[in-house]
């Protein structure tokens, strides 16, 4: 996961954690645990992300896989 690239398109949209939260329906507190990688994000949440901040599918990939998903 590299969560550096998820704070900088959060803060490039012009969103704080707590924006963004209320967007997905959890704590600010909670949003802060995971873009600091101390809880990992669900896949409804990591959709949302994708849709809120148009996140392509090569920084979906690097977010949130590890670079594990292969590309077809």
């Amino acid at each position: 996961m590299n969560l550096k690239i998820l704070k900088s398109k959060r803060i490039l949209k012009n969103y704080t954690q707590e924006s963004i939260a209320e967007k997905i329906g959890i704590t600010t507190k909670t949003y802060n645990r995971k873009e600091l990688g101390k809880k990992s994000f669900t896949i409804d949440e990591v959709i949302s992300l994708i849709v809120l901040l148009d996140l392509n599918l090569a920084e979906t990939n690097e977010i949130f896989f590890n670079n594990n998903l292969p590309f077809v």
